[in-house]
């Protein structure tokens, strides 16, 4: 099958890492073709199998660049004719369903982030207007998808675990640490972890704070480090981040909204304690409170600094809520994954 994929580009984030798995895991079966709207570098590795094309509109004008690239895209699908187009994340979601209006090629969207993410009225009524036209809609979370209500054209298929799980929950090193780039600051609450961390670093001075992000943009990281306390140490990308995760004791997501969250199963596969906030998104369909971690009350400092302070306290409840995390990434299987996905696609392109 002659599949043609959509995506702004696969620098960095949890859904470019689940992108190039989808990637690496469908050109086994078919022949895939990727476009990117961006010049940016690939931080995720795809099959050399695979073709890959830019589409770079230039220019000022929003609207003469929205239209330019609708154009293109519209000719890119007449020109490669295929079976089936998937498109990735919500702009880039848009801008295909435009292009294939008048097509009517097979499509699958996917979101990856929640609904609620998205502030701009004009987007959110373009989603709503569009989105009944593909094919199928892929959610990420359980209750996005029943707010969304398409049920008869939609299915939540959650992120995968991609590491192997590390069963070891012995020797941690005593450091918190949060995965997160840092253009996405805000969203991932990197300022609010700070906070709460300033608040407990005095009377932990065994601990330290670690955070692993992009590094490229200096100025960037300065827009939210006015609240960094001492013990913080801010770190690049990191092609190992399982080995990293295996030798820290607690994970926290302080996030303000979230889709599913890769770094989070990513720790919890790898034995971290984890602490997140009660956000929209699919961190609550993945941790429950006190069972197999902690959940903070959204944009809530004072609560965020209170659960990290009391995993840093207790270290059975550390290992109880670390071994239960482990048990439950299991239901993120990678091959039940791919296995959606096949059976989605097959679905799609037999009707």
């Amino acid at each position: 099958m002659r599949i043609l994929f959509f995506i702004n580009h696969l620098a960095g984030g949890g859904a470019e890492r689940v992108a190039a798995t989808l990637l690496n895991h469908l050109c086994e079966r078919h022949e895939i073709s990727i476009v990117f709207f961006s010049d940016k570098k690939a931080s995720y590795e795809i099959s050399p199998e695979i073709a890959t094309q830019k589409i770079i509109i230039e220019g000022k004008h929003r609207i003469v660049k929205a239209l330019k690239r609708i154009n293109r895209i519209n000719k890119l699908i007449k020109s490669y004719n295929p079976d089936l187009i998937i498109s990735f994340l919500t702009y880039t979601n848009i801008y295909v369903l435009l292009a294939n209006m008048f097509l009517r090629k097979k499509i699958i969207v996917s979101e990856h982030n929640t609904l609620n993410r998205i502030k701009q009225k004009s987007i959110s009524i373009l989603r709503r207007l569009l989105y009944p036209t593909a094919d199928e809609i892929t959610f990420v979370t359980k209750s996005d998808q029943q707010n969304f209500g398409l049920p008869q054209k939609s299915i939540t298929i959650y992120n995968p675990a991609l590491f192997e799980s590390f069963n070891n929950i012995d020797d941690r090193q005593k450091s918190i640490i949060t995965i997160a780039a840092y253009n996405r600051w805000y969203n991932k609450g990197l300022d609010l972890l700070l906070k709460a961390w300033a608040q407990i670093a005095p009377q932990n001075p065994n601990w330290n704070l670690e955070i692993y992000g992009d590094k490229q943009d200096e100025q960037l990281q300065n827009s939210f480090l006015s609240n960094k306390a001492e013990r913080t140490t801010m770190n690049d990308w990191c092609d190992n981040i399982d080995k990293v995760l295996q030798t820290k004791s607690i994970f926290v997501l302080a996030s303000r909204f979230e889709g599913c969250p890769c770094s989070l199963i990513e720790a919890m596969s790898q034995g971290c304690a984890c602490v997140v906030t009660d956000c929209d998104g699919g961190q609550k369909e993945i941790i429950e409170d006190g069972v197999d971690g902690l959940i903070a009350k959204n944009e809530n400092v004072n609560d965020i600094a209170e659960k990290l302070q009391m995993l840093i306290n207790d270290e059975i409840l550390r290992r109880r809520l670390a071994a239960r995390a482990i048990e439950k990434v299991k239901m993120f299987d990678k091959n039940a994954f791919f296995k959606q996905w096949d059976n989605l696609i097959d679905k799609v392109t037999i009707i």
